[in-house]
């Protein structure tokens, strides 16, 4: 991966939508787990997973639908490729806030 791509501004706009849908994945992970009693901002792996395949779901089904799936393809980039640091930065994030919690 270049680093060129992590500083572009079509990535920089992927980390804007992706940080939305992980902060409304979040937050239905905090009612769930105040319903089942558990910690609310408590880092569960499995759930972390799920909650992450879900929002890069949703955020691949709105590039295929815009057609920036073609975009990266004329820029040499695979979907999968290019979405890939959007992984790390869920369980950063999530990681994060379960040291706050």
């Amino acid at each position: 991966m270049r680093i060129t791509w992590l500083r572009s501004r079509l990535f920089r706009s992927y980390v804007r939508v992706f940080i939305l849908l992980w902060a409304v994945a979040k937050v239905a992970m905090v009612a769930g787990a105040i319903v089942f009693h558990a910690p609310p901002l408590a880092f569960h792996p499995v759930g972390e997973a799920i909650a992450c395949a879900i929002e890069l779901s949703v955020l691949v089904l709105s590039l295929r639908a815009a057609h920036e799936d073609v975009l990266l393809g004329n820029l040499g980039m695979r979907l999968s490729v290019a979405l890939a640091p959007l992984v790390v930065l869920h369980f950063v994030l999530s990681g994060a806030l379960s040291l706050l919690g």
